[in-house]
């Protein structure tokens, strides 16, 4: 019991990732489809993956992440709530709502940058996955012929980037994806510690799982708000890692809004809301009720 209750945290963010990965990938899947492709809709996106792909569309690439999300969150949950140990020594309480937001956004940013490093080559294989029956079929159109079966795995998709540009091709966008993960981590655990606050009416350590699960929804909801456009940037760049010449944000973004203005930095923006706020509800609902599970020491 002494050993579960020293690694208490990884049990429970193991425990939520595995929860939110399962569930949220379909969607996560249609989110990068819309970002890097064009579709009249979600609902277009979703009968067109159907028709070529079938089930197995939504969930290609799943199982890395499956296994990957799960350490990396137990790593970000436990950097989070270890930072926040060490902010309150240094006297940042949050006994109100002003330092509860304060101590839990700093805390989420130090998460995020240190996490980032971690999960852009995961998810830079999960997004050449995810696609990888779209470009070839796009491929197909424009009648360049392959040869030979098509392999499909995320052990390949690694070692393909690998050959072509290197072991610091699998880092390719990191400077947005460390961007993207410093501001959405601190907003999110931001978000979440003073939406606990506020409902719980000032006693978070009294909350109660519908507390968690309607604070950890609004959380996932207001972070992919703010972080979308950057993220959207992120996956289209990392979408052709494998071309000859990379873009570059400023380059890439100003294409982007010059074909379909502003509101292409936000293609997909529905399905990720639609995803953000049962995903990240469970998240946190598992995550708190397995804390709660197993005492501290």
């Amino acid at each position: 019991m002494n050993i579960l209750q020293a690694n208490r945290t990884i049990v429970a963010a193991s425990s939520a990732a595995i929860t939110s990965v399962t569930a949220g990938f379909p969607f996560d899947s249609l989110k990068t489809r819309m970002q890097t492709h064009h579709y009249n809709s979600v609902l277009s996106c979703l009968k067109i993956t159907f028709a070529e792909e079938g089930a197995r569309g939504f969930f290609r690439g799943m199982i890395p992440p499956l296994v990957t999300v799960s350490i990396i969150k137990s790593v970000s949950f436990s950097i989070y709530e270890n930072t926040k140990a060490r902010l309150k020594e240094q006297g940042i309480k949050g006994d109100t709502l002003q330092s509860t937001f304060g101590l839990s956004m700093l805390s989420g940013g130090a998460s995020g940058a240190f996490i980032a490093l971690l999960s852009c080559p995961l998810e830079l294989v999960k997004i050449q996955r995810q696609l990888e029956y779209v470009a070839m079929k796009e491929q197909a159109a424009l009648g360049v012929v392959t040869g030979g079966p098509v392999r499909s795995s995320s052990l390949y998709a690694a070692q393909q980037i690998v050959s072509r540009k290197g072991i610091l091709g699998l880092w390719t966008g990191v400077r947005l994806h460390s961007g993207r993960d410093t501001l959405g981590t601190s907003i999110y655990f931001g978000s979440y510690e003073s939406a606990k606050f506020i409902i719980s009416g000032g006693n978070s350590a009294a909350s109660n799982p519908l507390t968690h699960f309607m604070a950890g929804g609004c959380c996932g909801v207001l972070s992919w708000l703010v972080v979308f456009p950057v993220d959207l940037v992120k996956s289209v760049i990392q979408k052709d890692v494998l071309k000859s010449k990379v873009q570059g944000f400023r380059e890439c973004a100003s294409d982007i809004v010059r074909r379909e203005g502003i509101r292409g930095l936000y293609k997909g923006l529905s399905i990720t809301l639609i995803r953000a706020f049962p995903i990240h509800s469970l998240n946190f609902l598992v995550y708190e009720q397995v804390l709660r599970k197993i005492p501290p020491l």
